[in-house]
C-alpha cells in the first residue's frame, strides 16, 4: 500500500506520544489551521496516497484533536445523517422505506458507509451515487473499534472504503468512527488524511428495538438546535425510522429549521472544527459536552482484529439475500 514507510514512522511516534485516549463525543473548540498544499493526485483513489499520515505531535497537542459533534452557527440549519454499516459477519441490508421518505421529502442527506456495505449493495450504491441529494461519509471498512487499532490499520480501514466509493465516482466528506468511539490519536490520523471526524449531538436511538416512534420524534425534536448533526440508520437497523421520519421533518420545519448537507453545515463560516491547540497549552474544557452513545445490539461487536488484505478489492456482491445484523 502507498505510504507504508510513512505509516511505520507514524506508528512509532504515536505510540510514544499519546498519553491515554479519551472516549465519548465532545464539542471541538479551536479554529482550523491553514491546510498544507495538496500534492499532485496519485493514480490510486485512496486518501493515504494523496496525503500520507505524518508523525503525531507531542502528547498535549495530540490530546487537542477532537471530533465535530455539532457546528456552532446562528443559522437554523441541521444535518440529517445515516449510518450504513456492515461488519465481517453481517453485511446488513438497506431500508428502502426510509429512503423513500427522504426522496419524497426532497431533503439532502449524508450516508456514512462502511466499505463492506458498499461492496454488498451494488445496485443500491448505483442508485444512491446518482442522487444529487446524497453525499457520503467514511464509516470504516468493516466496523472495528478504530481507537484500538494501530495507525497502519486505521489508514487501511479508511482507504478500503474510499476505494469502494471511488468505483461509483464518490469520496467521503467526513469520517464517523464506528460505535461513536474515538481517541485523540484517531482524530489526528484521520485529519492527516484530509477528513474531519464527525460524530453527532442528536441521537435518534433507532438501532434499538425498544425505541418507539413517538420516543424518536420527541427525542429528535426536543434536542435539535442550530448546527445539530442528527444520526439515524439506513442499514436494516432503523426499527422505527421510516415511521418517525416524516413527523420529525415536519416538526423541524415548523420550528424554522432547514435540512442542509453535512458538508455545507461544516463549511459555514462560524463552524468550530478539530484543530491542534497552542503547543504546550492544555486543551480547554469543552462547554457542556453531551454524551450520546449509539445503543449497540448484542453480537454487533466485530471479532478480534486481523490484517486486511492489501490486494485490490473484489467486485461488489449481489445485494439480495443479506439479512440485517
Amino acid at each position: 500500500m502507498p505510504g507504508t514507510a510513512a505509516l511505520m514512522l507514524v506508528a512509532l511516534h504515536a505510540t510514544a506520544a499519546v498519553v491515554g485516549f479519551g472516549f465519548g463525543p465532545v464539542v471541538p473548540a479551536w479554529p482550523v489551521p491553514p491546510a498544507p498544499e495538496a500534492p499532485a493526485p496519485a493514480p490510486t483513489p485512496t486518501l493515504s496516497s494523496e496525503a500520507p499520515a505524518s508523525p503525531a505531535p507531542p502528547g498535549p497537542a495530540v490530546r487537542g484533536f477532537l471530533p465535530i459533534r455539532y457546528v456552532e452557527t446562528s443559522e437554523p440549519a441541521v444535518a440529517i445523517t445515516f449510518d450504513a454499516c456492515a461488519t465481517r459477519t453481517h453485511l446488513a441490508s438497506f431500508d428502502r422505506n426510509v429512503f423513500d421518505v427522504v426522496k419524497r421529502e426532497g431533503i439532502p442527506i449524508t450516508i456514512f458507509v462502511s466499505g463492506r456495505w458498499v461492496e454488498a449493495h451494488g445496485d443500491v450504491m448505483t442508485e444512491l451515487a446518482g442522487d444529487p441529494l446524497v453525499e457520503f461519509g467514511d464509516h470504516s471498512y468493516d466496523h472495528p473499534h478504530m481507537s484500538h487499532l494501530p495507525v497502519a490499520r486505521i489508514v487501511e480501514e479508511i482507504d478500503q472504503t474510499e476505494a469502494a466509493l471511488a468505483r461509483y465516482g464518490k469520496r467521503s466528506v467526513a469520517f464517523r468512527p464506528p460505535f461513536g468511539e474515538w481517541s485523540h490519536r484517531l482524530v489526528y490520523v484521520v485529519q492527516d488524511l484530509r477528513l474531519p471526524t464527525v460524530t453527532w449531538d442528536v441521537v435518534s436511538g433507532d438501532p434499538s428495538a425498544r425505541t418507539t416512534t413517538d420516543g424518536m420524534i420527541r427525542n429528535v425534536l426536543g434536542k435539535a438546535r442550530p448546527g445539530s448533526i442528527i444520526i439515524f440508520h439506513i442499514n436494516g437497523r432503523g426499527w422505527k425510522t421510516a415511521e418517525a421520519l416524516p413527523a420529525i421533518l415536519r416538526g423541524l420545519r415548523e420550528r424554522g429549521f432547514r435540512v442542509v448537507p453535512l458538508s455545507a453545515l461544516m463549511a459555514s463560516a462560524s463552524s468550530r472544527v478539530t484543530a491542534r491547540p497552542t503547543p504546550g497549552a492544555p486543551p480547554p474544557t469543552p462547554p457542556n459536552p453531551v454524551v450520546a452513545p449509539i445503543p449497540i445490539a448484542p453480537g454487533d461487536t466485530p471479532p478480534p482484529v486481523v490484517p486486511l488484505r492489501a490486494a485490490t478489492l473484489p467486485p461488489p456482491l449481489p445485494p439480495a439475500g443479506h439479512a440485517a445484523p
